[in-house]
C-alpha cells in the first residue's frame, strides 16, 4: 500500500509541473524593457522617434505587465498612454501587448543578448522589435 501511495504521489508531482510554471520567477524577460527599434513593421507608419524610445514594458513574475507609451505633444515628450496587461510563455513563444498604437498583442520569439532582446512576431517573421533594459 505504501509503494502504491508513493508511486501515485510521484506521478502527481511530476505531471503537475509545466514549462510555464518554471518561467515564473526566473525568466529572462522579467524586468523593465525599453523599445529602441522596430524593423520592417507590418503596421504602416510605425517608426520610433527619440521620444518613443522612452516607451517601456515591465514584465512581472506574476505574468502581469505594465507599459508606458511616450509621444511628443506640443514639443514635449510625454506619456500618452499606460496599459496593464498580461504576458505568457508557451515553450519558446512569448505573448504580450506591445506598447504602441496600432500594434497590440503579439506572440513571437525573443532572442536575449545581455541587456537586449530581439522580438520576432510569429505572423511577421521579417519584423523585429528590439528592446533594451536600462
Amino acid at each position: 500500500m505504501k509503494k502504491l501511495f508513493l508511486m501515485l504521489f510521484s506521478i502527481a508531482l511530476l505531471t503537475s509541473c509545466s514549462e510555464d510554471d518554471d518561467a515564473n520567477g526566473d525568466d529572462q524577460i522579467l524586468g523593465t524593457w525599453y523599445a529602441v527599434e522596430i524593423n520592417n513593421s507590418p503596421v504602416p507608419g510605425v517608426e520610433l522617434s527619440e521620444c518613443n524610445q522612452n516607451s517601456n514594458i515591465t514584465f512581472n513574475s506574476d505574468f502581469s505587465t505594465y507599459s508606458e507609451y511616450y509621444t511628443e505633444m506640443d514639443g514635449e515628450c510625454e506619456i500618452d498612454d499606460t496599459t496593464e496587461s498580461t504576458w505568457s510563455k508557451d515553450n519558446e513563444i512569448y505573448t504580450f501587448t506591445i506598447p504602441f498604437e496600432g500594434i497590440g498583442e503579439l506572440n513571437g520569439t525573443a532572442d536575449f543578448q545581455g541587456d537586449t532582446f530581439i522580438f520576432s512576431p510569429v505572423l511577421s517573421p521579417d519584423t523585429t522589435i528590439i528592446f533594451e533594459m536600462r
